[in-house]
C-alpha cells in the first residue's frame, strides 16, 4: 500500500467525512458523498495542489488532539501554571515507532508488540496553551450474542441446553489521549480518546478505564513539578447542565430530565435543529413551567459564533448522565464528550462557555 493510501485510510478511520468535504470545497475542488470517491479526488488533486495534503494532515492532527474526546477539566492555581507549562515544554518524546509514525497509526504487527503503557508521542502549543499527546495499544473486547436457533447444527448439538451463546472477540486499537493546559483560563484538560474500531464509541466500562488511567497519569505529571499539589477532583459538570440548556447561542441536541412528578424523559434532535424549538418539547416544557431537573444535555454551536473559528466548524459538547446517578448524594459528572472541533479556537471556545456557566 502506498503512503498516500495509508494516509487516506487513516483519514477515513478517524475523520468525519464532512471535514474532508469542507477542506475540498475550501480548496475549490470537487467533492463527493462517499469515501471511495473522496479518496479518488484527493489522490488526483494532490499532484496539482500539494498543499492539500498539508491541510488534510493538519485536520487529522487536530482530530487526534482535540476531537472525539471525553474531557475532564481541572482548575489549576496560578502559581502552578508556569511550572506545568515548563514540564510540557521540556517533556521528552518516547523513542518509539508510535512517535515517529504520528499522526498515522502504526501497523497491526507493530502495535501488537506495544506494552500498552501511555507514551508521549507529540508535543504542541497554540495561542491558548500547551499540551502533549499520549499513545498506546489498547485491547478492546466485543461480546456478540447468538440465539440457539442461529447456531450451526454442530454447535446446537454441542450445546443442546444453551438458550444463547456469547462470543467474546478482542482486537487492538491505537489510541490518542491528550493532556492540555489552557493558560488563559488556568484549566488543565485531560482528554481521553473516545474512538474504537470503525468509529464506534468505547463501552462505558472501557471509557471509564481510559479516563481513570489518564487522570492518574496527569496527576503524576503535575505533582512531579508542583511539589505537594494534588490534582484532586475535576470540575463537577452536573450542576452546569441546566445552564447549558438555557444557553440560547447554540442548538440543544439532547436532553435528559426529570419533572416534579418524577417523570423521567430523554429527548433527541438531529440535523442541528434546536430541540427547544420543537413543538412537542415546547408544549411539554411550558406545561410544567420549565421545572426540569436536567441530568444530561448536549449542545452544538456553529463556527461563526467562535472567535477565530472556521466555516463548517460545529463544536459540540455532551454532558452525559442518568437519573439514577443524579439523585445520589454527592452526585458528580466528571467529564463531557466533545466533537466537531476543527480548530484550537473551537476548543478554547468550549472552555470559555464552561466558565460562563459557573
Amino acid at each position: 500500500m502506498s503512503a498516500i493510501d495509508v494516509f487516506l485510510e487513516q483519514l477515513e478511520s478517524r475523520l468525519n467525512i464532512h471535514v474532508v468535504q469542507q477542506i475540498l470545497r475550501e480548496a475549490e475542488l470537487p467533492t463527493a458523498r462517499s469515501w471511495s470517491e473522496l479518496r479518488a479526488i484527493v489522490k488526483g488533486a494532490v499532484k496539482a495542489k500539494p498543499s492539500l495534503m498539508d491541510r488534510l494532515e493538519a485536520a487529522l492532527v487536530m482530530q487526534q488532539l482535540c476531537d472525539l474526546k471525553a474531557i475532564a477539566f481541572y482548575e489549576i492555581p496560578s502559581h502552578a501554571v508556569p511550572l506545568i507549562e515548563l514540564n510540557f515544554k521540556t517533556a521528552k518524546l518516547s523513542a518509539s515507532t508510535l512517535t515517529s509514525s504520528f499522526p498515522i497509526d502504526v501497523s497491526s504487527s507493530v502495535l501488537e508488540q506495544d506494552d500498552g503503557v501511555l507514551k508521549i508521542v507529540h508535543k504542541f502549543s497554540d495561542d491558548f496553551g500547551r499540551g502533549i499527546v499520549l499513545s498506546r495499544r489498547r485491547r478492546f473486547s466485543i461480546n456478540n450474542e447468538y440465539a440457539h436457533g442461529a447456531l450451526t447444527p454442530e454447535l446446537q448439538k454441542q450445546f443442546p441446553n444453551a438458550e444463547k451463546i456469547i462470543e467474546v472477540t478482542s482486537f487492538n486499537k491505537q489510541t490518542y489521549d491528550v493532556i492540555y493546559l489552557n493558560k488563559n483560563s488556568n484549566i488543565l484538560e485531560v482528554r481521553a480518546d473516545c474512538t474504537r474500531e470503525s468509529g464506534q464509541l468505547q463501552t462505558a466500562g472501557q471509557l471509564n478505564r481510559s479516563v481513570d488511567e489518564l487522570r492518574l497519569y496527569a496527576s503524576g505529571f503535575v505533582s512531579k513539578v508542583v511539589k505537594g499539589y494534588n490534582l484532586g477532583h475535576p470540575i463537577n459538570l452536573l450542576p452546569l447542565a441546566k445552564k447549558v440548556y438555557e444557553d440560547r447561542s447554540g442548538a440543544i441536541k439532547k436532553i435528559g430530565f426529570a419533572t416534579e412528578e418524577e417523570s423521567v424523559k430523554r429527548e433527541t434532535m438531529r440535523a442541528g435543529v434546536d430541540l427547544r424549538t420543537e413543538l412537542f418539547h415546547k408544549t411539554g416544557a411550558k406545561a410544567i413551567d420549565h421545572k426540569m431537573s436536567i441530568f444530561e444535555v448536549a449542545i452544538q454551536w456553529h463556527g461563526s459564533e467562535v472567535v477565530g473559528g472556521v466555516s463548517g466548524s460545529k463544536p459540540e459538547i455532551h454532558i452525559p448522565g442518568s437519573y439514577r446517578d443524579y439523585v445520589k448524594i454527592g452526585a458528580r459528572t466528571d467529564f463531557l464528550f466533545v466533537k466537531g472541533v476543527r480548530t484550537y479556537a473551537d476548543s478554547n471556545f468550549i472552555i470559555e462557555k464552561l466558565k460562563s456557566y459557573k
